[in-house]
């Protein structure tokens, strides 16, 4: 009988993933017509853009072209090197100081703005070249200078000049990426594991890796690592993604979107992986510290990486005796944490968090 069952059972699906496959023989592609699939038109040789560059690349027969493009990318002589060291250059300057040096990150063209500081973009585009276009050679650069040290604060005399800031007379007040706030509300409450995560996603296992249709698996974003080993599912982000400007997954996205609406508020308030966060941070100070002065000293420190004033300090003690005297009198059996996790939580909500000065 079981023998039988074993004969009439479905076979297990092998492990299989949805990749690319080169051909034995590389070919050129056609034209499709009105943007049809099946309508092709003359046939284009594979090559580079002539826009960019009117030197033509040899390409072999037999290859499809990949290495002889990426050589091409990064060629500052004849190829596209030079225009590709200023577009990442950009880039690096972008994320770094919150404004790119030429704002439209995405668009170097005509229809773009002009860069600000047009001779500080080719020198750190030729540093780029010269270090062999390493990344963190650039970064280490931009850091390290006075510009990127400068403080936040208005100026009256600097906003008459410059309201818009163009000349860097100060730093630009930037909005956290929902990875970075994520990553923070984990490492202040102790819970960050920074070490590497294989796949997120293995529990997709088998058919329901590459089926069609919606996931009725729910993709998973309780892992303690670092966000960047979130699962990235196109129709399907996580909540703190969506609510926080992440970057279309399906497009290329150098400059993403800044919004500031109600519902990002709202998310902060209601969202059950904010509130373990802050219930966790405030378990952690009750056990560092012993004093409710000393508990809001930590918090600050963890949060914000700041010092409370005393105005500050003596509020939060007052909000969190006074908050643990009402959860007490309704019956809450952990008063005293959840009056500490309400005021973790009023923290990660607070613009003073969510905003690097």
């Amino acid at each position: 009988d079981r023998l039988a069952k074993k004969i009439d059972a479905k076979p297990c699906t092998p492990a299989r993933g949805m990749i690319p496959r080169d051909m034995e023989t590389p070919v050129n592609e056609s034209v499709r017509l009105a943007g049809q699939y099946n309508d092709h038109g003359e046939q284009v040789p594979r090559g580079v853009l002539q826009v960019v560059s009117d030197v033509p690349i040899e390409i072999a027969p037999e290859a499809s072209g990949r290495r002889e493009l990426a050589e091409w990318l990064t060629n500052s002589d004849s190829g596209a090197g030079v225009l590709a060291a200023r577009v990442q250059a950009n880039r690096v300057w972008y994320h770094l100081m919150g404004r790119g040096i030429v704002r439209t990150v995405d668009n170097f063209g005509h229809t773009g703005e002009r860069p600000t500081h047009p001779a500080l973009l080719d020198h750190l585009a030729d540093e780029l070249i010269q270090s062999g276009w390493s990344l963190k050679s650039l970064v280490r650069r931009v850091v390290l200078s006075r510009t990127f040290a400068t403080s936040s604060r208005h100026d009256a005399a600097g906003h008459a000049i410059d309201p818009d800031n163009r000349l860097l007379w100060r730093a630009h007040r930037r909005r956290l990426d929902p990875e970075t706030l994520r990553d923070s509300m984990l490492f202040a409450s102790g819970q960050l594991n920074r070490a590497q995560l294989g796949s997120s996603v293995d529990y997709f296992s088998g058919e329901r890796a590459t089926e069609a249709g919606p996931n009725k698996t729910r993709r998973r974003t309780d892992f303690p690592n670092r966000s960047v080993y979130l699962p990235v599912i196109r129709n399907d982000l996580p909540e703190l993604f969506d609510a926080f400007d992440f970057a279309d997954p399906q497009c290329t996205t150098g400059m993403r979107p800044e919004t500031l609406v109600a519902t990002q508020g709202l998310f902060m308030l209601n969202d059950k992986t904010v509130m373990q966060a802050a219930e966790a941070t405030a378990r952690r100070i009750m056990q560092e510290e012993s004093s409710p002065e000393r508990c809001v000293e930590r918090m600050f420190e963890l949060i914000l990486s700041d010092s409370a004033t005393e105005p500050e300090r003596s509020e939060f003690v007052a909000f969190q005796a006074r908050t643990q005297l009402q959860l007490a009198e309704q019956g809450e059996t952990d008063a005293d944490v959840q009056a500490w996790a309400m005021a973790c939580q009023a923290m990660f909500s607070s613009s003073r968090f969510q905003i690097v000065e």
